[in-house]
């Protein structure tokens, strides 16, 4: 009989450790990833994590090239010239001489004497009026605070002339090249014109602001970024 107890209490035990040791499965791993190693995550927001807000005026990309074309150049409001006092050559001198006023572009002088009606006193003098988006990208600049932001994505992909190269010209060249009295006899306003440039002239190494040769726009060189579309849309053929 002890017997029979001994190997029922036995035959209990081992039922017993046997459920008590049996785990549910372990659960997969999540896609992307297998049972060692964790995907990594993409960065998406630029060289240095800041990514270019559609909505924001920036400095740097938006204005000074601007400025360079139209105003910061010898003679002018370049750093050793400043005309009247006023320095345009960056950031730090158009806040402390161009009476800029944050959030109030009707209260600041840069932004008034582009705007002014009578052609003696409208800024660039001798030149014609600045085209109306540039206008606007002034006062939308002052209205979000006259900022120094810049950003660091540069999208190469799908340029042509009208999607990315025109938008280039237009706003660091045609004051100076555009379709009135034109330096050096050149407009540089449409694809033709650009096109026989840039195959027929040095634009490219006064772009690139080459030794021995003058840089172009006359105030300094553009950002690198737009030297770099420009290059590359060369490279693919010049796609209109």
């Amino acid at each position: 009989m002890k017997g029979i107890i001994s190997a029922l209490s036995f035959f209990i035990l081992l039922i017993t450790f046997t459920f008590s040791c049996k785990h549910d499965p372990f659960p997969a791993p999540p896609d992307g990833m297998n049972g060692d190693t964790i995907k990594t995550p993409v960065d998406t927001t630029g060289p240095n994590g800041k990514p270019c807000d559609p909505d924001s005026v920036y400095y740097s990309r938006d204005i000074q090239p601007l400025l360079n074309a139209n105003c910061a150049y010898a003679g002018c409001h370049d750093a050793a010239t400043s005309q009247d006092g006023v320095n345009l050559s960056n950031y730090n001198t158009v806040i402390a001489t161009a009476d800029v006023r944050p959030f109030n572009p009707g209260g600041s002088d840069i932004y008034e004497v582009i705007t002014d009606s009578d052609p003696q006193d409208r800024m660039p003098q001798g030149l014609p009026a600045l085209p109306a988006d540039q206008i606007a990208l002034i006062r939308k600049w002052i209205e979000q605070g006259a900022l120094n932001l810049s950003c660091n994505e540069c999208d190469t992909t799908n340029l042509t002339y009208t999607n990315g190269i025109k938008a280039i010209f237009d706003q660091n060249c045609i004051s100076c090249h555009g379709t009135t009295t034109p330096q050096a006899g050149r407009s540089l306003t449409n694809y033709q014109q650009v096109q026989d440039a840039v195959l027929n002239t040095n634009l490219l190494e006064r772009i690139n602001g080459d030794p021995g040769v003058p840089v172009m726009p006359q105030g300094g060189k553009m950002p690198q970024c737009n030297i770099d579309k420009i290059e590359i849309w060369v490279s693919n053929g010049l796609p209109q």
